[in-house]
Parts: structure tokens; sequence; C-alpha cells
């Protein structure tokens, strides 16, 4: 097996994933609001914002924690669409120490402290949003822990964060939470985690999208096709 099929092998089979279609979830109660997004914007395609507010207001979650804000349009999206309490955490470019690993995409995503999270700020006038500044594999998560809705993963893609994100991710849940990864599909090492975490927890891919989703409370099919539990919303 050459290194390029064995590549390519793995970004198309995901054992043990399940398939999840947009128009197997609940119809929104309210019109989704989405804001203009300019063409070299680097985080979240259109699509997959789209996709995740449907999760997003599917589930209603009360808090949510977001690992990798970046400019913060995800956030910003977040907090129009939904009237959760939402935490977001990045590791600003002046404090990050140990590159080592870095692909050139995710290095040229570092931004300076003060330019993280500034396309949320027009919308936290509530302050709902709060900024959390530090490398996601040394936070201290205990204050958070338990008490989270929703887990957004979109931060950096090297195999140890990933797994060390995730793996946080399942601390900080609520007994409803629900974990939503980004770039599922697209990095390699991101669909590794999730095709080892999926060995011991229900984990369904978003066709159409580079999401993935595991929640506690809504059964998610095993295999392309089958049904879903829309009766559970985090809110309820």
């Amino acid at each position: 097996m050459t290194s390029e099929f064995r590549r390519v092998s793995d970004m198309l089979f995901h054992p043990g994933i399940g398939s999840l279609e947009l128009r197997q979830l609940p119809a929104a109660d309210v019109p989704i609001q989405m804001l203009s997004i300019s063409a070299d914007y680097g985080g979240m395609p259109a699509q997959d914002l789209y996709a995740l507010l449907r999760i997003v207001q599917w589930l209603q979650p009360r808090r949510i924690f977001e690992l990798g804000t970046f400019q913060g349009t995800t956030t910003a999206h977040l907090a129009l669409n939904s009237a959760a309490e939402i935490y977001t955490l990045d590791l600003p470019r002046e404090l990050a120490s140990d590159l080592q690993g870095y692909a050139a995409r995710d290095l040229a995503l570092l931004q300076m402290r003060a330019e993280i999270g500034t396309a949320y700020s027009p919308f936290n006038s509530d302050g709902r949003i709060h900024q959390l500044f530090a490398d996601s594999r040394s936070f201290d998560y205990q204050p958070y822990s338990g008490t989270m809705d929703l887990v957004l993963i979109d931060a950096c893609h090297v195999l140890e964060y990933v797994m060390s994100d995730s793996q946080n991710a399942f601390r900080l849940l609520s007994e409803k939470g629900a974990i939503l990864w980004h770039d599922f599909g697209n990095s390699r090492d991101v669909m590794r985690v999730l095709r080892k975490l999926a060995k011991k927890s229900p984990i369904a891919d978003l066709e159409g999208t580079a999401l993935a989703l595991y929640s506690r409370t809504v059964p998610l099919p095993k295999e392309s096709g089958e049904s879903i539990g829309v009766s559970t919303a985090q809110g309820a």
C-alpha cells in the first residue's frame, strides 16, 4: 500500500463513526442569523457555520465552551443564535512557547492577543462572551468542569492537542452535554482521534460539513441512514 493511497483511505474511511444529515434534525424554531464572511476569512466556512447553528438551535445549550477563538466569527454566531453563556479559549502568539508539530496553516492562525476575538466584540454588549487566554493543554478547566452543555473544538490540529482538547471536553460536559469537532474530514489528526474515541463513545459526522458530533443524551446513528432521537434538547 503506497503512502498516498493510505493517506486518501484514511481521509475517506471512518470505521465506527456514524453519519448524520441536517434534514434529520428538527426544523429551527426561529430563523438562523448569519453574518457576512470575507473571502480571506480563515475560520469555519459558511456551510459549516450554518450546520453548527442548526445543532445549537436543536440542543439549546445554556453554557458553551469554545476551544479556538481566532477572530471570533464563530463566537459571534453562537451569541447571535443562542441565549447561552459562552466561554472561548485561545492561545495568543506571544504566549506560544512550544510550536513543535504545528502545520504551517496552524501557525498562520496564531494571532496576537489584541487580535483575538475582534469579530464578536460588537455582539457582546450583554457580557455573555468570556474570553480566556492560555494553551489549551495546560489550561485549568476545573472551574468549568461538568457545567457545559456544548463544547466546540476548533483549535490546533496537532494530534497531541486534538486528543488533549477532546479529553478535556468530555470532562467539561454537563449531564446533557454534547461535543462538536470541526475539520473532521479535513485534518488527518482530527480523524485519527475521533476514530479512537468512537470505539467507546458514539460519534457521528454531519454530512456535507467538516463537523462531527457526540451527545450524552441523543442517540446517534452508527451507520448512514439510521434515524436519531430528536426529543431531547439541552434546554429542556
